[in-house]
């Protein structure tokens, strides 16, 4: 998620969404209904706090609302998921089981206020989700609400980069800080 891009309003797509939805004469809540992606993944897409939602599901939100964005929506949405050198940085839901990514990398959840609660790593982001933090108690939302990824295939890549973000936040929110050295601290 690129939460400081939020300060800045909804990113093009977030704004092509909200007025598409508009011109349609549809609530947050009947396209969620049609498209089957969450009344909270919509409202978090058009108000700024999902910058970069999963291609798929911009394509359920476009399919449900039966026109397609502008070429222009379209470039913008993909230059702002990429990170250089790492890859594509893309929001997810993580309470929405259509929306967990199906592949290996870094993910983040973060709370209802923006702040990162937990960093983690896998070959299978859908199912270390379901898995490992579905049933946990930190994982119910308000301390879960949001998450992001960024695919990395390479296991030795994921565990260092893990471990560095994991050392950069250092969050007294974050929940898995056993990974951080605290020799000297």
């Amino acid at each position: 998620m690129s939460h400081d891009d939020s300060d800045f309003g909804p990113s093009e797509f977030g704004v092509w969404l909200r007025d598409a939805r508009h011109q349609r004469s549809l609530s947050a809540g009947e396209l969620a209904e049609q498209s089957g992606v969450s009344f909270v993944q919509i409202y978090n897409i058009e108000s700024g706090r999902s910058q970069n939602p999963r291609e798929s599901t911009r394509n359920r939100l476009i399919a449900a609302l039966g026109q397609n964005p502008s070429p222009a929506v379209v470039a913008a949405t993909e230059r702002g998921a990429v990170v250089e050198g790492v890859g594509e940085f893309v929001d997810f839901d993580p309470h929405d089981e259509t929306d967990l990514p199906n592949e290996p990398g870094i993910y983040v959840f973060y709370d209802i206020s923006d702040r990162p609660v937990y960093v983690g790593q896998s070959q299978n982001i859908r199912q270390r989700i379901r898995n490992d933090h579905a049933t946990r108690f930190w994982f119910k939302e308000p301390v879960v609400e949001a998450a992001a990824y960024v695919k990395i295939d390479e296991e030795g890549l994921r565990k260092k980069i893990e471990k560095i973000m994991i050392k950069f936040l250092r969050s007294t929110a974050l929940i898995n800080k056993h990974h951080v050295n605290r020799e000297g601290a």
